[in-house]
């Protein structure tokens, strides 16, 4: 039976300025997860764009079984940093999280990310191997089960990564980002399905997004 290697990669950054994110760190180490989770976010309201504190938090609440909020928050974390090192980290730990919930596409794409960012040992590379075996199995089912399925069935119900990547298209859209908000939700949609399940709602905001570009 093969064996999927698992590491939640951490980036403690122990050399903090803030006090509370030292404080958060202390209690991650510590085991005591809720503590670091009130420490982070109390951190993250003097600091709300520090990728280092939102990764940190990410694997905190990893720790603590709270998926969906974790993918939104390693996503933000890459999307505040230009550090190579932190976007593939962040990547792998998505790719890691969502794998062992076997939501493979959207794992094999996060974890291939990772690689193509930054080469990871023989485990980073085995694990996305792995997950891209599986994605491919399940898009062989999902083939087989579409033509009868196709016309019978509403949308499926939202996976985490589908309402994580919900979340995150809101807060584009809250400053107005109509075109990085769409083109996020459809590169979501290409690896899960479930995505489909907004489909309204992506329409919406390409819908905005086309009369903006006229206006302008």
């Amino acid at each position: 039976m093969t064996t999927f290697i698992w590491v939640i990669l951490l980036f403690l950054g122990l050399n903090f300025i803030n006090p509370d994110a030292r404080k958060a760190n202390k209690s991650y180490e510590n085991g005591d997860y809720e503590s670091a989770k009130t420490w982070f976010y109390s951190a993250l309201d003097q600091d709300p764009k520090n990728a280092e504190i939102l990764f940190n938090l990410g694997n905190t609440l990893t720790k603590l079984g709270e998926i969906e909020e974790a993918i939104k928050v390693f996503m933000q974390a890459k999307s505040y940093t230009d550090d190579a090192l932190l976007k593939a980290l962040a990547d792998y730990n998505i790719g890691t999280v969502l794998a062992e919930n076997e939501q493979w596409k959207p794992a094999m794409k996060h974890l291939r990310a990772s690689l193509q960012k930054l080469p990871l040992d023989s485990e980073g590379q085995f694990n996305y191997e792995y997950a891209l075996m599986k994605a491919s199995e399940e898009e062989d089912n999902d083939e087989k089960n579409q033509d009868q399925n196709e016309n019978q069935e509403p949308p499926p119900e939202p996976s985490v990564y589908a309402k994580a990547i919900k979340e995150q298209a809101d807060a584009l859209v809250n400053e107005s980002l109509y075109t990085t908000a769409f083109n996020l939700m459809q590169k979501a949609l290409e690896v899960d399905e479930t995505v489909r399940y907004y489909d309204s709602y992506i329409s919406r905001i390409s819908a905005v997004n086309q009369i903006e570009q006229t206006e302008n």
